[in-house]
């Protein structure tokens, strides 16, 4: 019985529509969602950060990054809720991204993971595989991946 659905969110097309079917899924089944974004950690050492700074040059900002993942969550948010989805809660999370997903699912006792397919648009995804790959790969319960 599918109860808990966790939702891979990252502001993709794809990402979009893992919510719609998450969500028409969870209003099926009556299950409730966890909206789930991870930001990969940019860290700098602090004699390269020293230095931009004082060249005047841009870092990331970890804040930046972590308002931006409440924007994308709040835009998940608002699609569970239109979809009529009464009990959707949202994280943000820091690290790497399908470990921190399959840990969270894991500690969320979700009975499925929902998560948007994209393509490997990097030398690591290349590498690695995918994050989509990598989180039906670990995980211990099932996914939906979503194009």
């Amino acid at each position: 019985m599918i109860k808990k659905i966790l939702i891979a969110v990252d502001g993709s097309k794809h990402s979009q529509s893992s919510v719609a079917f998450g969500a028409q899924i969870a209003k099926a089944l009556d299950a409730e969602i966890l909206l789930y974004h991870v930001v990969k950690p940019y860290n700098l050492p602090d004699s390269l950060r020293k230095f931009a700074k004082a060249e005047h040059m841009p870092t990331f900002d970890p804040e930046l990054l972590r308002k931006g993942a409440q924007y994308l969550l709040a835009g998940a948010m608002a699609e569970a809720r239109k979809a009529g989805i009464k009990e959707v809660a949202m994280e943000t999370d820091e690290g790497p991204i399908a470990r921190s997903i399959i840990d969270r699912a894991k500690s969320y006792n979700a009975d499925m993971i929902v998560i948007g397919s994209r393509g490997m648009g990097d030398m690591e995804g290349m590498l690695r595989g995918g994050v989509s790959h990598r989180v039906e790969t670990l995980a211990k319960c099932p996914v939906l991946v979503v194009k």
